[in-house]
């Protein structure tokens, strides 16, 4: 769960699915008393909300700046792609992708770059997300084993 946590801002470990294996393996081998199956199906949905806002922050962010609908995929594509040379892909790659989107529209750069750093914005944003629901998941099953 720990290197889950850490995954939530190193590059190429998944953070949150970490922290949700580490708790399943942990509820399973325990046969579900401590961490019911209610409780796994409750983690395993703030699980997969971490996951999707992983890949769609920075295009929110580049939306919420102002970002048109190519400079929106542009983000979210240079977000996928930046995860093959992260660390630093994971912000270039969503600023490059719209910004690259908003030039092909035929904004200027001023506001090209304007969608680039909401993309940029929005990944630290994402980021963020991903520790509060990865240490959440960890604080209630810390509760939870010294409640037993």
């Amino acid at each position: 769960m720990l290197v889950g946590l850490a995954g939530c801002v190193l590059p190429m470990l998944p953070g949150t699915p970490l922290v949700f294996a580490g708790i399943y393996i942990y509820a399973w081998i325990t046969g579900f008393t401590i961490i019911s199956r209610n409780l796994i199906i409750i983690f395993l949905i703030l699980t997969v909300i971490s996951v999707v806002i992983e890949y769609i922050s920075s295009s929110i962010g580049s939306k919420k700046f102002g970002a048109s609908k190519l400079g929106f995929v542009g983000a979210f594509v240079g977000a996928v792609i930046g995860v093959f040379f992260a660390p630093w892909g994971l912000i270039i790659g969503p600023l490059a992708g719209a910004l690259l989107g908003e030039l092909i529209v035929g904004k200027k750069i001023k506001e090209a770059f304007r969608s680039g750093t909401g993309a940029v914005i929005g990944f630290f944003g994402g980021t963020f997300l991903k520790i509060v629901i990865s240490f959440a998941m960890i604080s209630f099953f810390t509760i939870r084993l010294l409640q037993h």
